[in-house]
């Protein structure tokens, strides 16, 4: 679920920031250290990695961990022998939130039967959003389950199925932060759904009425057709099955941490560390009565944290794991970071936004970004949000539509993080964020900057609730094809496709502790170049921090701050690992190419 959602540069710097050819023309933008002069990086929403690539099989050969590798799921969708690796338990958490809290079972068979009156269901698979709440006649039991067979027909309007919940705390918990076991993917969702204070279409949750159950163990099938087009560039180019989101939880901080290197905003008042109101501080130890009901959630309610404090709600359990695991919390004594959603301090335009405790907008922030990277060592850039103007895009699925309903359902403000910073808003760097259309005109005109991060439209970007895997395969092929379409400009450029975070949906692959934000869960990520590996299935540990590490290495440029996670080793791992030997430590892509 989803809201509608002081270090001065120099002046070259600040003449760099000015989109445009002139300004791109003094820049460093051929000064690389490989053919690669274009890297642009296309970020769908809330798809794990076996969620998506459950029953991918690779070409030539290659290897690789999913659903239908480790004998979870067959090829044809159905239970395979080893799918009591993914049983789904029940557990007991009725006094202070754990992240491993003790088993008390597992569910039993979960096929929904059908009585003289119609269909019953279990409201374990259903999430009430658009159509996903309807009867289901038939489903599945204990384990992971073929979405395209539980749910309408797929490749339509109505395949726009429900979205589990992805916040932050519910994510440490399904996963125990390591998903050394992840079997609490369905139990989370049941127990405590998106929090009390949902703020969806005025709906919070109760006890009674969670709106959340076990579509996170939903995943499309490759084998029998799902996602074609995702296949073909899988089978083309080159992918990787150990690719992570950045921090635990959803859309807003995963794409402020892709701005970031892995930072999170912190709430503060004129520039200096604050306590936030008491309503937005987070709070998942469960409610009196309940098992694991948290206290104080939801997308208008908890969403800061002081981590730096183990006597803080939630902290202590994370704590725990991260000293058992030697490392370090990241949290700076006395701030209160945002780990879930709230809406960005300024408008698209710049207009500062009303902050208080019933706003739910954090304010604006002073983070070094990849803005002030890529700007103060001359590589140009631009960030391209769908509907950040009124005429911004024509819809591939949506002709006709009009432009104001597209900007409406289109414009992502929690995609569009660089607006959250005064640095950013307030001068010349704002002119380089710009709308999709913005896009096409450059990668056509050959005014494309170096690096380009590319946000699609609301109804294209793959966002369950919302949207599904077949409209954001049309936008991403539209784009690529756009792209080699310029044969001067495809020959020298990479294109990522990734996603922002996996969506709450149940994933195999072991996490990596970075800090008290993540890593979180595996998602996809395919490169799209003249280099990259054909057929090639990456196995080294890497996430979002992993895109800024390539770009940093092939512009020769510095990291974005002494303390962010492009600082990190490359891993060390040996045949067969997916956790660095040398932990903590991330990938920087290169064995993605061959140059």
């Amino acid at each position: 679920m989803k809201r509608l959602k002081p270090i001065a540069a120099s002046l070259l710097a600040g003449a760099l920031a000015v989109s445009g050819q002139h300004a791109f023309a003094a820049s460093n933008d051929n000064n690389t250290t490989t053919p690669i002069k274009h890297v642009i990086v296309v970020i769908a929403e809330n798809h794990s990695f076996d969620n998506l690539f459950a029953t991918y099989q690779p070409q030539g050969g290659q290897q690789i961990l999913n659903l239908l590798s480790q004998g979870i799921v067959n090829a044809d969708g159905s239970h395979g022998p080893n799918v009591g690796l993914a049983t789904q338990n029940t557990a007991s958490d009725t006094g202070v939130y754990d992240i491993n809290p003790q088993r008390t079972g597992s569910y039993g068979n979960w096929m929904p039967m059908v009585d003289f009156f119609g269909p019953v269901y279990d409201v374990r698979y259903s999430s009430l959003q658009f159509i996903n709440w309807l009867p289901k006649l038939v489903g599945p039991s204990n384990g992971p389950f073929q979405i395209t067979k539980w749910d309408v027909p797929y490749a339509t309007p109505l395949s726009v199925t429900g979205s589990p919940v992805h916040r932050f705390f519910q994510m440490y918990q399904q996963t125990g932060g390591t998903n050394a076991k992840h079997d609490l993917f369905a139990w989370v969702p049941s127990q405590t759904g998106a929090g009390d204070n949902t703020g969806f279409a005025g709906i919070n949750t109760t006890t009674s009425n969670i709106m959340q159950g076990s579509e996170a163990l939903g995943f499309f099938n490759m084998s029998t057709g799902d996602a074609p087009y995702l296949k073909s560039l899988a089978d083309q180019y080159a992918m990787s099955d150990n690719f992570h989101q950045s921090v635990m939880g959803g859309t807003g901080m995963n794409f402020y941490a892709i701005s970031t290197g892995g930072k999170l905003p912190v709430y503060n008042v004129n520039g200096q560390l604050a306590t936030p109101p008491a309503n937005q501080i987070e709070n998942p130890n469960p409610k009196p009565g309940t098992n694991n009901f948290y206290t104080q959630d939801g997308y208008s309610g908890g969403s800061y944290v002081n981590c730096s404090d183990n006597n803080q709600p939630g902290v202590a359990t994370i704590a725990n794991l991260l000293s058992q695991q030697g490392v370090s919390s990241g949290c700076a004594q006395g701030a209160y970071y945002l780990v879930n959603n709230y809406n960005l301090p300024y408008s698209s335009v710049g207009t500062p936004q009303a902050l208080g405790s019933t706003t739910y907008v954090f304010p604006p922030q002073t983070t070094q970004t990849v803005a002030d990277l890529l700007t103060n060592n001359g590589v140009s850039w631009k960030w391209y949000t769908a509907g950040r103007d009124a005429n911004d895009f024509v819809s591939t699925y949506f002709p006709g539509v009009a432009t104001d309903v597209l900007q409406l359902f289109g414009y992502n403000n929690l995609g569009d993080p660089l607006v959250a910073n005064t640095r950013v808003m307030t001068g010349p760097m704002k002119n380089n964020l710009q709308s999709l259309n913005h896009f096409y005109s450059d990668v056509s005109g050959n005014t494309l900057p170096a690096v380009s991060f590319i946000v699609p439209p609301g109804l294209e970007s793959g966002h369950p609730g919302s949207s599904a895997p077949v409209f954001f395969e049309g936008f991403v092929s539209k784009l690529i094809n756009d792209v080699q379409a310029n044969s001067s400009l495809w020959q020298d450029t990479a294109i990522i496709v990734t996603s922002d975070e996996g969506g709450g949906y149940f994933d195999t692959g072991a996490i990596q502790q970075l800090d008290f934000f993540g890593d979180g869960p595996r998602i996809g990520m395919i490169v799209v170049s003249p280099y990259a590996k054909q057929g090639y299935v990456g196995h080294q540990y890497s996430d979002h921090s992993s895109i800024m590490k390539f770009i940093e290495k092939n512009w020769s440029l510095p990291t974005i701050a002494g303390d962010t996670r492009d600082n990190l080793p490359n891993p060390v791992q040996g045949q067969g690992s997916y956790l660095p030997a040398n932990a903590p430590a991330i990938d920087d892509m290169s064995e993605m190419f061959s140059f």
